[in-house]
This record gives structure tokens, C-alpha cells and sequence, in this order.
């Protein structure tokens, strides 16, 4: 068995830390604020909905690339 010794200070901040990401709630408006931030400096509300991003990356290359079938 590996065994490594660790600073009594340093075992109790890394439980801390721990706690702290444990904390659901606490994570939810981390989240929020970010998607809150994001918005004001950029005007856009992403959230997690990204099934128009991909329609519309679809539609528009279908578009723009020539394709083999043009030249029958």
C-alpha cells in the first residue's frame, strides 16, 4: 500500500473545498450568474439550448458548399 503524509492545514482546506462543491444550491447560482454575466456583455442568452445552432450551421453549409450533385 502507497502512503503519503499530508499537512494537517492543507487535509482540512481540501475538506473545505469539498463541502463547498458538494453545495448544490450554492453551484445553481454560480450558474446563474454566469448565464447573467454573459447576457450584459454580450447581449446573448445561450443557456443550454443549442439545438438551432446546430439546424442552422447545418442549413447554411448545405447551402453555400457546391456540390457534386449540382453538375447533373
Amino acid at each position: 500500500m502507497n502512503t503519503f503524509q499530508l499537512p494537517l492545514e492543507e487535509y482540512n482546506k481540501m475538506l473545505q473545498t469539498i463541502q463547498i462543491l458538494k453545495d448544490n444550491v450554492l453551484l445553481k447560482k454560480i450558474d446563474n450568474l454566469i448565464d447573467v454575466m454573459y447576457e450584459t456583455k454580450y447581449g446573448l442568452f445561450m443557456n443550454d439550448y443549442s439545438d438551432d445552432l446546430t439546424e442552422y450551421s447545418i442549413k447554411s453549409g448545405w447551402n453555400d458548399e457546391p456540390s457534386p450533385w449540382d453538375k447533373v
